[in-house]
């Protein structure tokens, strides 16, 4: 039995959590199998007007984007994480702590999805009084779960073992953990999906399915003159793709870009245009990390911006961090150019095909619209710092909900799994 209730404060055990100012809904645990479905968080127009305008005076993001971006480090620290900010337990942010999610959005404010039975509310609640606005806690409530956090770990698992057919490892799907349904949401490749394949995945529980088509998808003429930018068109003997970002290596300062890891092997040289781009000179532990570094050429601290989404043709890149979730994002790439208003859903997704699974990347939609464009693997995702600047949020490798390669949702790789696992940061200016 759900009630619905406006509260000022929900507790959870003896400690309060924050749950102000919004509906919230007290779920008791439900039955097996029952259907369980979080409500969006409606704000006032108070709110709306709240989450729209910069968080300070020092702080010119909006609130909403401070919000979803705070709620989510605060959920990362509550577990150990490694140097790509990957949970050890391999289940989504969260999930091993007893958080099953967040809902909400930058313009709606957010509630954060709990299996009390789970959760250390102390470490929670200090958690988010680390990363939260203390002014604007209201913006953020909290819900309990319907089902455990275990029976969910149990179906990501189940999920990601690809063990429910004898050529499970053959289908092409993108999997990921929703709050509102609390199911694993699989949306898999109808091509690439065989009667067995499809029947044994119609077999797990907690497993949600979406028939859709999905792929890895796969600026003209960048001129090294000052430095090659991100978001441009690079070639080579095989593909076409999209150069990332300029990055710094770590070891030893060597300028450089990144872009998708399965554009091309160690070696691949690159153009853009008639000019050499650079050399894949790392790539390590595809397709798990579906990101790779290249080198050899010279590099600026700028990407390529130019589409109908944005108003720049290009920005200056300011700095670098992973999405939360709600973050409204734009994506630059070689084919669609720049694509805004694309809303980050989760930063645990996972892709998988005959080349093997892409963990912990970004997840996000445009309300049905295109988000990505077939030749686009590789290209800045970001958000727009001023009229001229950017914060570089990942790069994109693949995309779903696909029709003639035009997607309607965008997979990508975080920045902070780019900047640990190839040991750069970005390049700013």
């Amino acid at each position: 039995m759900r009630l619905s209730v406006t509260v000022p404060l929900l507790t959870l055990g003896s400690v309060a959590l924050f749950a102000v100012g919004l509906t919230a809904s007290v779920a008791a645990p439900s039955a097996a199998g029952a259907v369980c479905s979080h409500a969006q968080p409606s704000a006032s127009s108070i709110q709306s007007q709240r989450l729209a305008q910069p968080t300070s005076a020092s702080d010119p993001r909006p609130l909403g984007e401070t919000l979803g971006e705070g709620i989510s480090i605060a959920v990362r620290s509550l577990e150990p994480l490694d140097a790509t900010g990957r949970p050890t337990s391999g289940l989504p942010y969260g999930l091993s702590q007893g958080v099953i999610g967040v809902v909400g959005s930058a313009s709606t404010g957010y509630k954060v999805v709990v299996d009390s039975s789970a959760l250390d509310s102390r470490r929670y609640e200090a958690a988010m009084a680390r990363n939260v606005p203390a002014a604007d806690k209201q913006m953020v409530g909290i819900e309990r779960s319907c089902r455990s956090a275990r029976e969910i770990a149990e179906a990501w698992n189940s999920v990601g073992a690809r063990s429910w057919s004898g050529d499970a490892s053959r289908t092409t799907f993108a999997a990921d953990l929703d709050p509102v349904s609390e199911d694993i949401v699989v949306e898999y490749d109808r091509a690439t999906t065989s009667a067995s394949s499809l029947e044994g995945l119609r077999g797990l529980s907690g497993v949600q399915l979406v028939e859709g088509s999905l792929a890895r998808t796969s600026r003209l003429n960048d001129t090294p003159k000052g430095g090659h930018w991100g978001g441009a068109r690079i070639t080579s003997a095989l593909k076409n793709c999209t150069a990332g970002f300029s990055v710094v290596r770590r070891s030893n300062g060597q300028r450089g870009s990144v872009t998708a890891g399965h554009c091309g092997g160690v070696g691949t040289l690159w153009k853009s245009g008639s000019n050499y781009y650079g050399t894949t000179s790392v790539r390590m532990n595809y397709p798990d990390y579906d990101q790779a570094l290249l080198t050899g050429s010279a590099y600026g601290p700028k990407i390529w911006t130019d589409g109908p989404g944005d108003s720049a043709n290009t920005r200056t890149v300011k700095g670098g961090g992973d999405p939360g979730v709600g973050t409204v994002v734009c994506q630059s790439g070689s084919f669609s150019t720049s694509l805004c208003g694309i809303t980050v859903r989760s930063t645990s997704a996972k892709y998988c095909d005959t080349d093997g699974c892409t963990t912990y990347v970004i997840r996000a939609t445009r309300g049905g619209q295109i988000a990505i464009i077939g030749g686009d693997s590789g290209g800045p995702v970001y958000t727009r710092s001023g009229s001229t600047g950017a914060t570089v949020r990942g790069i994109t490798f693949a995309g779903a909900g696909c029709a003639s390669s035009r997607c309607t949702t965008l997979y990508a790789e975080r920045y902070a799994s780019i900047s640990g696992h190839l040991g750069v940061t970005a390049l700013t200016g």
